[in-house]
């Protein structure tokens, strides 16, 4: 045991190097299908399944609003979270008008939500949490998460929340930080948040050189494995590090560079892997982590299709290491992996167990599509 605890804590060093581098029903059923109102802020809105279905939440200007949807992708209800007009709860403070939210990230698990956003003014950037029930919202603990470096990733790419073992965790951007390497310059750092405990430091934070401008984070949670990264510009073309943790039922940490020339699209867990996606200059590419002594492996997917087998939805591209995501339980974060057919310009993707549910900009309007199998085709259909 003493030996393996030593040979974690000597990876685990080795990776800190490795960072050089209200309206009634209805009204709600409009307002999820084609918001009526611009967003300013492209990353200021993201959609999360839930045990009834899905949540979409959306910040307009500085008020944060979710709205329900059950699994058929009907809206339910809508409420407002967070705004001037919300007497603040817990921990934190009213928000003040001057702000504007530019980035929402949420999560569920079991009956509980988490939510995470950037409030942003002209001369400083704070992210801030909310866990609640779902059932009461908006009475739930609101937290600080820290100052964020200016300047923010765009549209997204400066927090991420995942959800494991009845916990919410939030990796964000943090403020400057020394680099690892004396050579490197310009280094962020990024943090962790546990909603359970309150505590900063859940895990290993980073500082990366030159943090990229756009989707710069990884994160996710796996039972007792923790994958978490960020991209760097440092080299003058971006480059994800992905950190690979696992505390049981033995101990392990590994770093990879993974998808140079790729600017990180997002990642989904398929049991206790990851695969990443990224843009590499127009086309999709993606590796796959399965943890322990393995290497990454490619992930062909740049011509997905979506089709339906025994019922569920299957994102598939046919031929040799070609990407098979077999949809059956309910799955966040589908995003990076549709099919042209069924995306939409900035979309956030989610399976309830009965629809592959995706949310967009259109015009800068919000606007909702579902997707249900029918026979073996996977089709669009009414949200009403």
């Amino acid at each position: 045991m003493p030996a393996r605890i030593g040979a974690w804590f000597a990876v685990l060093l080795a990776c800190q190097a490795c960072h050089r581098e209200e309206p009634d029903g209805a009204r709600a059923v409009a307002k999820t299908q084609a918001s009526r109102s611009l967003l300013r802020h492209a990353g200021a809105f993201d959609l999360a399944s839930s045990e009834t279905g899905a949540v979409l939440i959306v910040a307009e200007n500085s008020e944060l609003r979710m709205t329900t949807l059950d699994r058929a992708g009907k809206a339910q209800k809508t409420e407002t979270l967070y705004g001037a007009d919300v007497s603040a709860k817990g921990q934190g403070s009213p928000l003040s008008p001057s702000f504007e939210i530019a980035e929402v990230v949420a999560a569920t698990q079991g009956t509980r939500l988490a939510v995470g956003w950037v409030e942003q003014d002209r001369s400083s950037n704070h992210a801030r949490g909310l866990s609640a029930s779902l059932s009461n919202a908006s009475n739930g603990l609101r937290v600080s998460l820290g100052e964020v470096q200016s300047p923010i990733a765009t549209p997204r790419g400066n927090l991420s929340l995942a959800s494991a073992d009845g916990q919410f965790v939030a990796f964000t951007r943090a403020t400057q930080a020394p680099c690892a390497d004396q050579t490197q310059r310009d280094c962020v750092g990024y943090s962790f948040y546990r909603f359970d405990s309150g505590e900063h430091r859940a895990g290993l934070p980073l500082a990366v050189p030159a943090p990229c401008a756009q989707g710069a984070l990884v994160f996710a949670l796996s039972g007792a494995r923790w994958y978490y990264g960020a991209c760097s510009g440092s080299s003058g073309s971006p480059l994800t590090t992905l950190f690979t943790i696992q505390n049981d039922p033995f101990y392990y940490a590994r770093a990879d560079r993974v998808l140079p020339g790729c600017l990180p699209m997002g990642a989904v867990t398929v049991a206790d892997e990851l695969i990443v996606a990224g843009d590499c200059a127009g086309t999709r590419r993606a590796v796959r982590l399965r943890g322990g002594d393995r290497a990454p492996e490619e992930v062909r997917m740049e011509r997905l299709e979506g089709v339906c087998q025994a019922g569920k939805p299957l994102l598939v591209q046919n031929g040799l290491a070609g990407l098979k995501l077999a949809l059956n339980d309910r799955q966040d974060r589908l995003e990076a992996f549709l099919p042209a057919a069924f995306s939409l310009p900035l979309a956030r993707a989610v399976w309830t167990g009965q629809t592959l549910l995706v949310a967009g900009l259109v015009d800068s309007r919000i606007t909702l599509k579902g997707y249900r199998c029918d026979s073996t085709l996977l089709r669009e259909v009414a949200l009403e």
